[in-house]
């Protein structure tokens, strides 16, 4: 007999839910996804297992056709960082228009993190094999990887915000009629920042005189922000650092920003982006419509990580929000995943090396400034997601001392549950004072 996916379906289920989020320690109602032929499940419905929790993961095994079949399930564990912890296999039995849910053996986890977990179901008759895979968390709060800042990490910053101080910010604002609506002034923006490179973004203003709440968003990998024309209550600077957007391009090679002169912090690419991004704070400090006291920084990806860098920077930042954030706790980011421009990087230099790089990176690694974050955060993370480990993403997390939530979306990778954007913008208004 073949095996045919149409005849015999794996599907993964979690029990009645779908991209599900845990905010602080309550578990919020379980919501529908569309269900697909191959998935796994848990017993949870974040995927995130509290202390003392074993984890339980298991797939539901559906015969659609009028014949028995049997075969073999295994089921293999590792950790997010690939290191294979267990591997088991069962034999099972299809009944006839029948389904089956097969849970994975027991498997005692007592450190913290994140476990991936493979099922792959083999039909007796040598059919092909289908499988599923899928990660959970176990006590993500209690995540820890430690600090890698050099000796003259603190005095690296203080140089570098004094060098960005020293330069006049020459604002430039361009109104564009075109752009703007009845009750929103929509300004191109520029300014001088680090280096001397001239960064933009697209400002929104309030027409009515008053004071607003501001939001500063910073982009994704590459990625150009553009005006979001949502709220006339608040003004946003949707805002481009260099080699993003109209901003000038950042000096140096090779093409990809996150290698760019890699091999000294002093010209490395970040210590630009980071500093374009406190001059954004400039400008919304110095107008006359932005209440100072409310100025909330919001970024995905990239822009996670440009949001946590932000608000531990720069104490004007009252509220911060990082969705799927990026350069996070680098040396179990390069444990957890892999990246050939990164090869080639260090292939092009006999003096390159994994020390040399790692080095250099720990003092744009968000989670050696996470400490110093004052203001409330929220962040939002995808369980399934591989270029942005959740790992990673608790690590400088879990170093944050101020007030602070998470979510956790289930089903997404990198890219979360569009529902998210809502509850952020909910989140923020609510702590702006907005109806």
């Amino acid at each position: 007999m073949k095996w045919y996916v149409t005849i015999i379906m794996l599907a993964v289920l979690v029990v009645g839910c779908g991209d599900v989020a845990r905010r602080k320690n309550n578990r919020p109602q379980r919501r529908d996804w569309e269900d697909k032929p191959l998935r796994l499940g848990t017993t949870v419905e974040d995927g995130i297992f509290d202390e003392g929790q074993l984890l339980q993961v298991y797939a539901k095994i559906t015969n659609t056709t009028k014949k028995e079949i049997k075969g073999n399930l295994v089921w293999e564990i590792e950790t997010d960082e690939q290191q294979p912890l267990k591997k088991t296999k069962v034999q099972v039995t299809l009944k006839a228009d029948k389904g089956r849910q097969a849970y994975c053996p027991v498997y005692e986890v007592s450190e913290p993190g994140f476990y991936r977990f493979k099922c792959t179901f083999t039909p007796g008759d040598g059919g092909r094999s289908i499988s599923d895979s899928m990660v959970v968390g176990y006590v993500p709060e209690k995540v820890n990887s430690p600090l890698t800042r050099e000796a003259d990490f603190n005095k690296f910053w203080k140089n570098t915000l004094k060098e960005l101080a020293d330069i006049e910010p020459e604002y430039n604002l361009i109104l564009k009629s075109e752009k703007s609506t009845e009750k929103m002034n929509v300004y191109l923006v520029e300014m001088k920042s680090y280096g001397g490179l001239t960064v933009r973004g697209w400002l929104e203003v309030p027409k009515k005189k008053g004071k607003y709440p501001a939001l500063l968003r910073v982009p994704g990998y590459t990625s150009a922000m553009k005006p979001v024309n949502k709220y006339d209550d608040m003004v946003t600077l949707s805002f481009n650092p260099r080699s993003h957007g109209e901003s000038d391009e950042a000096p140096g090679a090779p093409d990809d920003l996150w290698v760019r002169s890699l091999d000294d912090s002093d010209e490395y690419y970040y210590r630009g982006a980071y500093m374009d991004c406190i001059r954004a704070v400039d400008l919304l400090a110095s107008r006359p419509e932005v209440d100072k006291e409310r100025i909330a920084v919001w970024g995905g990806s990239q822009g996670g990580g440009l949001s946590f860098m932000t608000a531990a920077m720069d104490e004007r930042i009252s509220y911060c929000l990082a969705d799927v954030p990026w350069l996070c706790d680098w040396v179990r980011y390069f444990k957890t995943t892999h990246w050939e421009e990164i090869d080639d990087w260090i292939a092009e230099d006999a003096d390159r090396n994994w020390n040399s790089m790692l080095r250099e990176l720990s003092y744009f690694d968000t989670m050696n400034m996470a400490e110093r974050i004052k203001c409330p955060v929220l962040m939002g993370v995808g369980l399934q997601d591989k270029v942005c480990p959740p790992s990673t993403s608790f690590a400088t997390y879990n170093r944050i001392k101020s007030p602070k939530e998470y979510r956790i979306y289930i089903r997404s990778g990198h890219g979360l549950n569009p529902k998210h954007w809502d509850f952020g913008y909910e989140w923020l208004r609510g702590h702006f004072g907005l109806e």
